[in-house]
């Protein structure tokens, strides 16, 4: 099945775009939609709020210093500074979403999603259950998770598969989440062993 943004949805990912083009987060969030699309179809809530947040959640890199963004994305990296990037980016969400005269309401609760996407560790609603296992299962899909690994430092995950594997009994909350990873790890490593012959 392929999932399609809106009109709308589109005209929010142009105004995105400019904020994506740092770390490979233009790609990413195009993952992260798609699965955000998937799970809506699936558990349901509301795609007002999921997709925006979705493609707005990390515009906030293209903020930060290189040697910021580092502290950020190792594994288990600053706390403090994770936030950095999820403050910047729900400012960046806010002005967005007021530039294309979106609903007060949904502003709010995108806003209050994207201002702990990483460093929340309970969700908030269906809606962020949903952000926060879409923006782990990107991590699963064909082009992103040959990237991902490549954390700020330059550093590469000694082995994909162990740590899609430990991602995949630990970072969801949705069992449907746990099931669309489980199926994507098997294409993965699939894949490997086809290029290996």
């Amino acid at each position: 099945m392929i999932f399609k943004m809106t009109e709308e949805e589109k005209k929010i990912f142009g105004l995105a775009c400019p904020h994506l083009q740092v770390m490979s987060n233009e790609l990413h969030t195009r993952e992260v939609v798609h699965f955000c699309l998937q799970l809506l179809q699936i558990v349901g809530g509301d795609r007002h709020i999921v997709i925006p947040a979705a493609i707005l959640h990390d515009t906030g890199w293209a903020k930060l210093p290189g040697n910021v963004s580092r502290k950020i994305r190792v594994p288990d990296g600053d706390p403090e500074a994770i936030k950095v990037h999820e403050e910047i980016s729900a400012l960046i969400a806010e002005l967005i979403l007021r530039d294309v005269n979106y609903q007060r309401a949904y502003i709010d609760e995108i806003v209050a999603i994207i201002i702990g996407h990483d460093s929340r560790k309970e969700a908030i609603s269906l809606n962020d259950k949903i952000l926060k296992d879409g923006d782990k299962l990107s991590r699963f899909s064909k082009d992103y998770s040959k990237i991902w690994p490549h954390w700020g430092d330059g550093s590469v995950a000694e082995n994909i598969y162990a740590e899609l594997s430990n991602g995949l009994r630990n970072w969801f909350f949705l069992p449907d989440s746990i099931k669309i990873a489980g199926i994507e790890l098997g294409h993965r490593m699939q894949e490997d062993r086809s290029q290996c012959r």
